[in-house]
């Protein structure tokens, strides 16, 4: 622990402030042999001092194929301490143990998976104070990695203390994102080189006398003060030519040993985390194994009553298995699978690896069900990399070994490669899937893989491949069927041009029209209220989308695709029909609804529809963490169109925030997607190049607006292109396309009061009309649209200078950087002078920083402050709201009592 003064004060800091209820995730990082994994066990030391449970798990870079590997192993042993684990079934997911109930098969995975990581984080919180420690997550799979940053998001109101050890993350990994987040939320120590003088000191320790000059001045130039280094060139004293990197060090103390101690070494780097004394079958008292401990070339781990052995650093496994030759890794590997597999599930997994790495070394009909089995129980955590690696070998076995398994292998395979992303393999499994059902006449099988197609073409943007799918459910079924009927309305709302969409949803509305049965009437509605939105009638949408949940209310358990279709597009017509409260509600079902659907793609469009109707609501910054999760989510399920479309919002929410460099960086990061054809997309992306344009202060380079080219298929994405078209036309000066505006708005505005507002204020701003302006932010107000309303205001001010009104500005918009600076600006102008209700800007920088979780503490280092002043501009806050906001602000704490 020399030179790690620091770290071990924070340390302590952080240990104590999580016994007053405030935990937090803390990132132990720097390059190999630093010391994370030695400052991780002085914290482990400290925390059980103080009465903390303290569990450790390590990721292990030769079994990196095994999902939550590290978790799995901290938490096993831990489950025998509780009095009642059947309280968490959904822990059953990630681990196997008779004591914990399994959970129910089937559901959307990405809601099983969240449902998998709160189990974990509620079995952590059951025996707090508690300190989680993972080593080297730099070896983790991508599955740990996202469960330690869901864990670390639930550390900030526990007794919860999260700590990952890792090397420096490197650009384009999900440990950079974990990395990230720490340093947003929580503490990242990055562990430096020692100086000089606690080189001196290290060596002092490690050779029993003060080095001499020369020999400190070479260890500093070779070792660069990396303590693994120092410490195993020490005992070299400097004499002869000194390594210059670390792997040659390893090597001279490997060849120093004889063989049989090379042997076991050799054997326990390949075993990894699996190198029981029962699999290394070694005597008791083996002298080859006693030398090796005393040396410390190797340790010993005891976890319940299970005694492991490991290379003491992970360096030392590595450079170890590199010298071996491929014959003698396939000869251990083998060795280690027989010795590991005695047919229970748990040693299936822990044998897996080594099946993997004995190539044709094993039995091929028992490495079939290995590696099958170890791919499903990926699937089953969503570890679709390693659920792919290991299917696909099962797979290219079962072929010619056992050709009765290939049709299951096959659909588990073409979801693996749906979760990793990689939809053009996927295609190619589902092609050969759906053969194989052909050839045997399944013809239910049949529609399930046409329905995997058409959703899997169309979010890679191939239209016409997705409606031929479509066309081949319709010959299977029939036109008149119901989920024949969902999947067309699906891709002719995101694919087919204005006019063609008219064309299919007359045929379906004929296809329907008449039918007595509640679910062919639902249908017949649901068809109906897609061109009339085309009309822009959208209380006649409104109507039939209600008419077809009510008659088809009884039919939505047989029919899923019932409740999903008109709940998909029902908000967006609330929000037209100004009613955003309806249209959040209706959000919030539609969730359900689409959870209910089981696809992917219809949980994150219905959240991609609750976040645009959530920022109608006002809310930004809870609008923007909301898309930062939903683009993880999509992310990880390889949804392509989806996680553009996230993109492609979060950078208009970044503009109208006044973050232009990251809004910039969000566009480049949604073109980095491939290329898709999607309606909504498309709007999408004129939407947010015209509000960066605007906010940028170069708004003549925004998208030009055609008023005939502009459909109402989506109705709050054409709501949002509708209000940066308006800013950005009238911002530039363009009298084309603010004539485009102005004709779509007056089109509807009959019937539309959303649409009636927003003609008002684009007809204010042309005009010059503050009263105009005035009477449209009224309107947004009475919508539950705030912030629409603030801006609205602001316009007016801008036209029409009011003291009462400017500082009603300034209170309101103190929170959209670029609003506020307008509203500074005109109150500067008009020698309006701010009212003691109205924060600072620091007060409101700091009411920003708590309302993203941050601790007095952690907000007082990231601006510079004392957390004396940032107390004191909190209790300053709080004593400028008035009365009913106290209120508000008072009842909501309590609701959220649990989470405070």
């Amino acid at each position: 622990m020399i030179g790690r003064d620091r770290e071990q004060a924070a340390i302590a800091e952080m240990l104590a402030t999580a016994e007053r209820g405030q935990g937090t995730l803390v990132l132990l990082s720097g390059e190999p042999g630093i010391g994370k994994t030695r400052l991780a066990e002085y914290a482990a030391g400290v925390a059980r001092d103080r009465g903390f449970t303290v569990l450790t798990g390590q990721a292990d870079p030769l079994q990196a194929g095994l999902a939550y590997a590290p978790i799995v192993s901290a938490l096993r042993s831990h489950l025998d301490t509780l009095a009642s684990p059947e309280m968490l079934p959904d822990l059953g997911r990630l681990i196997t143990d008779p004591r914990l109930p399994q959970p129910a098969p089937g559901g959307d995975p990405a809601l099983n998976r969240t449902h998998m990581f709160e189990a974990v984080l509620r079995l952590l919180k059951m025996s707090a104070p508690l300190l989680l420690i993972i080593d080297d997550l730099h070896w983790a799979d991508d599955g740990t990695i996202e469960l330690i940053h869901y864990l670390g998001r639930g550390t900030a109101t526990s007794q919860l203390v999260v700590i990952g050890t890792c090397r420096t993350p490197t650009a384009g990994r999900r440990l950079t994102d974990l990395a990230t987040l720490v340093r947003r939320n929580g503490t990242e120590l990055a562990l430096q080189p020692l100086n000089d003088t606690d080189l001196a000191s290290l060596l002092a320790d490690l050779l029993g006398e003060p080095p001499k000059q020369d020999l400190l001045q070479e260890m500093s130039s070779r070792t660069r003060g990396v303590p693994l280094f120092v410490t195993a060139l020490a005992s070299l004293q400097g004499q002869g030519p000194l390594p210059a990197i670390v792997r040659d060090v390893v090597l001279s103390r490997l060849h120093a040993l004889d063989e049989p101690e090379r042997a076991i070494l050799d054997l326990i780097a390949v075993a990894g985390t699996a190198a029981t004394a029962e699999v290394l079958a070694l005597p008791p008292g083996d002298p080859a194994l006693r030398n090796l401990l005393r040396q410390g070339h190797i340790e010993e781990h005891v976890t319940g009553r299970q005694l492991t052995y490991r290379v003491t650093h992970p360096l030392y496994a590595e450079v170890a298995y590199a010298e071996l030759t491929e014959s003698e890794r396939r000869k251990l590997h083998a060795k280690l699978a027989a010795a590991i597999d005695t047919g229970t599930s748990e040693t299936i997994l822990a044998a897996a690896p080594h099946y993997r790495g004995a190539g044709e070394l094993v039995d091929t009909q028992r490495a079939i069900d290995i590696f099958t089995a170890a791919g499903k129980r990926a699937l089953d955590v969503v570890a679709t990399q390693e659920a792919v690696e290991y299917l696909d070998r099962a797979l290219a076995l079962a072929r010619d070994a056992r050709p009765e398994i290939v049709p299951e292998l096959l659909d588990c395979l073409g979801l693996a490669y749906q979760g990793t992303g990689r939809l053009a393999e996927a295609a190619e499994v589902w092609h050969e899937r759906l053969q194989i059902a052909r050839n045997n006449v399944e013809e239910a099988r049949q529609i399930q893989l046409l329905v995997q197609l058409a959703m899997l073409e169309s979010e890679r943007g191939n239209g016409a491949a997705a409606h031929s799918h479509v066309d081949a459910i319709s010959r299977l079924r029939g036109e008149d069927d119901i989920e024949y009927a969902s999947m067309r309305i699906a891709m002719v709302a995101r694919h087919l041009p204005i006019d063609s969409a008219r064309v299919a949803y007359q045929q379906l509305v004929t296809a329907f029209e008449g039918r007595p049965d509640p679910a062919s009437q639902a249908m017949f509605h649901i068809a109906k209220s897609f061109p009339a939105m085309l009309d822009r009638d959208f209380v006649a949408a409104d109507w039939h989308l209600r008419t077809a949940e009510e008659v088809g209310a009884d039919s939505m358990s047989k029919f899923p695709s019932l409740s999903f279709v008109p709940r998909r597009i029902h908000p967006g017509v609330s929000l037209l029909l100004g009613d955003l409260p309806a249209a959040t509600r209706q959000a919030d079902i539609a969730r359900v609804a689409s959870a209910a659907f089981m696809l992917p793609s219809a949980v994150y469009s219905i959240r991609m529809l609750q976040r645009t109707v959530q920022y109608f609501g006002g809310d930004l910054a809870s609008t923007l963490a909301a898309v930062e999760e939903d683009i993880d989510g999509s992310t990880q399920t390889g949804l392509y169109r989806l996680t553009a479309r996230f993109y492609v919002f979060r950078a208009c929410l970044l503009a109208e925030l006044g973050r232009l460099d990251e809004a910039n960086q969000s566009m480049r990061l949604a073109r980095s997607r491939p290329a898709v054809s999607d309606n909504a997309l498309d709007m999408g992306w004129a939407t947010a190049e015209a509000a960066i344009a605007c906010y940028s202060g170069h708004p003549s380079q925004a998208p030009k607006f055609v008023a005939e080219a502009f459909p109402f298929s989506d109705p709050t994405i054409c709501c949002l292109r509708l209000l940066s078209a308006s800013q950005a036309s009238i911002a530039a000066k363009d009298a084309a396309s603010a004539a485009g505006v102005q004709q779509v708005l007056y089109s509807t505005k009959a019937n539309a009061p959303m649409l009636v507002a927003l003609s008002d204020r684009h007809d204010g701003l042309m005009q010059g009309d503050a009263e105009l302006l005035r009477a449209a932010a009224r309107q947004f107000e009475e919508m539950g649209a705030p912030l629409l309303a603030a801006q609205t205001l602001l316009e007016a001010a801008e036209l029409d200078p009011d003291r009462d009104t400017i500082l009603q500005c300034l209170e309101r918009l103190q929170h959209v950087q670029p609003w506020f600076e307008r509203a500074r600006k005109l109150a500067r102008t008009h020698r309006v002078e701010r009212s003691e209700s109205v924060l600072t800007a620091r007060e409101a920088e700091i009411v920003r920083l708590v309302g993203t979780g941050l601790s007095n503490a952690d907000i007082a280092t990231r601006l510079f402050l004392s957390a004396r002043t940032v107390e004191t501009h909190l209790r300053n806050s709080y004593r400028k709201l008035d009365i009913p906001s106290r209120l508000r602000l008072a009842q909501w704490a309590l609701q959220h009592e649990d989470e405070l």
